[in-house]
């Protein structure tokens, strides 16, 4: 029998399903010293966030081919050395969905009627029913930021409330809205429009203090707010603000900025106003009971040869092939970040991964699984990798091609990205040099560039005067520009334009470049 330490605590459910196939240690009380010293021992492994599966567990776990997250976060697990080691690690992120989602919608119920507050109240011995008096949320607007798994289950259950619900997610197809009767919309017409807002995002450089004094100014008088996703989505100073102004009448908030709890967060001075809970959002016997029952079935289906559903990385790949194929797979790499971070944060459609030269001599299909990965992973609020990327972008709708280029045109080997989103069609292509990885076209005009660095992507109409002005932007800011190139096809028709700089330029540089000339693109990307 394969043998499996359990070593946090998991739900009885979970043990129960390990004993039929495993011979099962449960021990959530073992000291660091006592896991060192007996982890090379287990084939499986299940952890929830408080046992440190770090390099120097690994290099001790010598049997070890599973490790089980029973929950969402891994942080405590070192992926990277489990991959180098062909170990298997996978969370179970949906196990505690629908208790995220209740939770939304009860804050959201508690919000409108007072009920702490009215509770809290009682408890003290005052009675009045005038001071909290509440809403209904019938025939109000719900905006969603983030229609996903947690998002689209609160918008059917806010429509069984007669609620009007909206949404905003750059990444869902419209027809998956369509299905439940939720309308996309863009992000600052969901702001206006809704009277409720609720956040359900991944915490990316894009969503990071989402929602802020900008946001808050355009949204309706005395709406509400909902975080049930991630702390950081929302400013809390600039919450606090607006709660302040009487901009926004209430909040409901679940997790924090900081947590646990520190005494001067400025939202504890609106105990009328604002509900706060110690990031509850998942924590439910039945969650519990769900994440570890998913967390053992998943590590016997690895044991016995078996996938995970939810896997964090895949074993390693044969070193010799792995070697021979790592300058591609470090083009392809490069190239996937360029889309994802140029145009990421379009709803993409269709991805199509061209092959030419010597690269045809390898096995294409990791190539092109790797770069879905590349761009989606960056963008999506599930992990994407390289077990489970063709079906994330099968379930996102996103149509996968393959092609090979004939006649690469002067290089030995090129890979060329096309991705199409909802507002147009873009390319990169690259190709591995002896001086390195370069980038060699961009939307099909012939540039020659690093594929590393600081860019700036600009989409311009070609006519004089444009190269100059941006060049002394740049300068009158002190951004150095390392190297540039310029591409077109035609006098006067469109034009692409990539600088390579030293330093980043800065929002207000970049604002007055988009205000003194006038252009189609302007993208600062790092890669």
């Amino acid at each position: 029998m394969y043998k499996v330490l359990v070593s946090d605590n998991i739900s009885p459910k979970g043990i129960e399903i390990l004993e039929q196939e495993a011979d099962v240690t449960f021990n959530p009380d073992l000291s660091r010293e006592e896991f060192l010293d007996i982890i090379g021992e287990y084939d499986g492994l299940i952890v929830r966030s408080m046992t440190e599966v770090d390099k120097e567990a690994l290099d001790k776990a010598r049997n070890l081919k599973v490790i089980g997250r029973a929950g969402t976060g891994y942080d405590n697990i070192d992926i990277e050395e489990a991959s180098k080691r062909g170990i298997i690690v996978f969370n179970t992120p949906t196990g505690n969905t629908i208790s995220a989602v209740e939770h939304t919608i009860g804050m959201m119920l508690a919000l409108s009627r007072n009920i702490p507050q009215a509770n809290q109240a009682l408890h003290e011995g005052i009675w009045d029913r005038k001071k909290y008096m509440g809403v209904e949320v019938k025939g109000k607007t719900l905006g969603i930021i983030g229609l996903g798994r947690i998002g689209s289950r609160v918008a059917v259950r806010a429509q069984a409330f007669g609620m009007k619900v909206i949404a905003n997610d750059p990444y869902l197809p419209p027809e998956k809205a369509a299905k439940i009767n939720v309308p996309l919309l863009g992000f600052k017409e969901v702001l206006k429009k809704s009277d409720y807002i609720t956040l359900h995002t991944p915490l990316t450089d894009e969503t990071y203090h989402i929602l802020s004094h900008k946001e808050f100014a355009i949204m309706k008088d005395n709406v509400r707010i909902i975080n049930c996703a991630r702390g950081k989505n929302v400013d809390t100073q600039a919450l606090a603000k607006a709660l302040a102004e009487h901009k926004v009448a209430g909040a409901a908030i679940d997790v924090h900025e900081v947590e646990p709890l520190p005494e001067d967060n400025p939202l504890l001075k609106y105990q009328d106003r604002v509900i706060m809970t110690c990031h509850l959002g998942g924590t439910t016997t039945e969650a519990m009971d769900n994440v570890s029952i998913a967390a053992a079935e998943q590590v016997l289906d690895v044991l016995n040869n078996g996938l995970p559903e939810s896997p964090l990385n895949i074993p390693s790949i044969n070193i010799q092939e792995y070697n021979k194929a790592k300058p591609y797979l470090n083009l392809v790499n490069k190239l996937g970040n360029f889309i994802a971070k140029w145009k990421g944060h379009e709803r993409i459609e269709m991805i199509e991964a061209e092959y030419g030269g010597e690269v045809i001599g390898h096995d294409l299909k990791p190539f092109t699984t790797s770069l879905i990965k590349d761009i989606l992973d960056p963008i999506l609020d599930s992990r994407v990798n390289l077990v489970n990327a063709q079906l994330v972008a099968k379930e996102r709708g996103i149509e996968i091609k393959e092609s090979q280029i004939s006649k690469p045109d002067g290089v030995n080997n090129i890979i060329r990205v096309r991705v199409k989103t909802n507002k147009g069609n873009y390319s990169v292509a690259g190709t591995n040099l002896p001086i390195g990885l370069r980038i060699i076209e961009i939307n099909d005009f012939r540039i020659d560039l690093n594929l590393e660095g600081k860019f700036l992507v600009i989409s311009y109409q070609d006519k004089p005067g444009v190269i100059g002005k941006v060049g002394s932007i740049l300068g009158q800011d002190n951004v150095n520009i390392a190297s540039m190139q310029v591409g077109r096809k035609s006098y006067g028709g469109q034009a692409i334009m990539i600088i390579q700089t030293d330093n980043k330029p800065s929002k207000a540089t970049m604002e007055k470049i988009n205000k003194n000339i006038e252009l189609t693109d302007l993208t600062y990307l790092e890669i």
